[in-house]
């Protein structure tokens, strides 16, 4: 009797041991699914209520279904002492982009133990692929052509603002810094080739009145060379000429032949007198002239460190300057 009972007993367990690890169940909970449209998925695990459980991962488990969404349940238990059945559950929303016509899915839950994990798999459930597509036969396919010549439609060109602004902030950037680094050279620079500018329009200038000066023309001529003279010596000296009497500016020069050529053009100017010295003079004041600007350009030239300031001007040299 005692030996029936213990074999009844460990029938018993056994029995209990392998409802207890019956596979999961999981389904669709619909017969057919489109491409791009969320359907369900439901999986259902009955167990002991001492078992520990994993429900399978959404990333690798449902491939090649994509999970839009999981729904879980509180754990439902049944029954009390060795008679107590748990049930776990959640819902899968699924999208496929699969075009195969039946799509099949089976997925484990791992049973976690002492010693190591079991897997347990649900039976593969199977969908229908639903299309919208029209359905032809065999010999419809064959009445589709392809098109032997197409017209290409012209596409209306698009200004690339955000290219242009960045250019103009890379341009902007570099003018900067290179106007930082240079900014003295380029400023000496830029003085230096207007005080050459200057010089040459003054030379042309005064070279052509006193090349063409005469007994005719001497009064006029030799006035108009003074007042182009004084006011140029201003433009490079910063100082006041053309208020200056002959008397004064001979003074200021201290030199022989300056005073000289002062006294012909004023004979010139005022007494209409010309001389065979007369161009000689004009000359000597054209010389005068060249030294000033050579000694200007050279102390512009030994300016290192220092912005450059500009060469005073006045209203009259602008005015006599000009072309």
């Amino acid at each position: 009797m005692i030996r029936f009972v213990a074999c009844f007993s460990l029938l018993f367990s056994l029995c209990w041991t392998i409802q207890a690890q019956q596979a999961p169940v999981g389904r669709f909970l619909t017969d057919s699914i489109e491409i791009g449209r969320p359907f369900r998925y439901s999986l259902t695990y009955s167990h002991r209520p001492t078992v520990d459980l994993i429900f399978p991962d959404t990333i690798s488990h449902f491939a090649p279904y994509r999970v839009e969404d999981v729904a879980t349940f509180t754990t439902q238990t049944t029954g009390t002492g060795a008679q107590a059945i748990s049930r776990d559950s959640a819902v899968y929303t699924l999208v496929s982009f699969e075009t195969d016509s039946i799509q099949l899915l089976r997925v484990p839950i791992r049973i976690i133990s002492a010693n190591d994990c079991t897997a347990l798999y649900t039976a593969a459930d199977t969908v229908f692929l639903r299309s919208r597509l029209p359905q032809t036969d065999s010999t419809g396919l064959h009445s589709f052509t392809l098109a032997t010549e197409t017209t290409l439609t012209p596409l209306r060109q698009q200004f690339n603002y955000p290219l242009l602004v960045s250019s103009l902030l890379v341009i902007g950037v570099l003018s900067t810094l290179l106007f930082i680094l240079f900014r003295q050279p380029l400023q000496r620079l830029w003085w230096l080739s207007r005080l050459d500018r200057h010089y040459r329009r003054f030379q042309q200038q005064f070279n052509r009145l006193s090349r063409s000066i005469n007994a005719q023309n001497a009064a006029d001529n030799a006035n108009q060379a003074v007042i182009l003279w004084k006011s140029y010596l201003e433009e490079l000296d910063g100082q006041s000429y053309t208020s200056l009497t002959t008397s004064e500016l001979a003074e200021r020069f201290n030199e022989e032949k300056v005073t000289a050529a002062l006294r012909d053009a004023d004979l010139m100017i005022y007494g209409n007198v010309f001389l065979s010295q007369s161009q000689s003079s004009l000359q000597v004041l054209s010389d005068l002239a060249e030294r000033i600007y050579q000694r200007r350009r050279r102390e512009m030239q030994s300016i290192a460190g220092q912005p450059t300031s500009a060469p005073p001007e006045t209203s009259e040299a602008s005015s006599a300057l000009t072309p």
